[in-house]
């Protein structure tokens, strides 16, 4: 059988009293940290991914202002070009209608001339067969 002597139980009471001094001392601290450790990771990892979202939610709100004003400025510039299309079409309609005018005009005023040259062409060739006439008979007519 084995001997209990007084060794054995110094020896338990030495190490209950480590026990309780290492645990103060070393183990409750080193628990401690190593959850105030998990405590920290664990919201940093929480903090990066709301930082994640809130980074998303950006870059999704300037592509979304990126598409408008894109679309925006599509739009403009269309408006801008039917503008100039329309400008471009009235400025072609004047212009068509001012020659036509202008056309009309010269050829009523060559008309006119042609009517006054020929009426003056009547009355020169009047006078013209009036002086043939006057000197083929030798005297004067009319």
């Amino acid at each position: 059988m084995i001997a209990l002597d007084y060794s054995i139980l110094w020896q338990i009471l030495l190490f209950l009293v480590l026990w309780v001094v290492l645990s103060k001392v070393f183990f409750r601290p080193y628990i401690a940290l190593l959850d105030e450790r998990e405590r920290k990771t664990a919201g940093a990892q929480e903090e990066y991914s709301d930082l994640e979202d809130e980074g998303e939610r950006l870059r999704a709100q300037y592509e979304d202002g990126i598409a408008k004003a894109a679309a925006a400025g599509n739009a403009t510039k269309d408006s801008i070009s039917q503008e100039g299309r329309q400008q471009r079409e009235d400025l072609i309609n004047r212009a068509r209608e001012e020659a036509a005018h202008t056309l009309a005009r010269v050829r009523l005023e060559i008309q006119n001339q042609l009517a006054n040259e020929r009426e003056l062409a009547l009355q020169q060739a009047e006078a013209v067969a009036h002086d043939m006439v006057s000197k083929i008979l030798g005297r004067r007519v009319g």
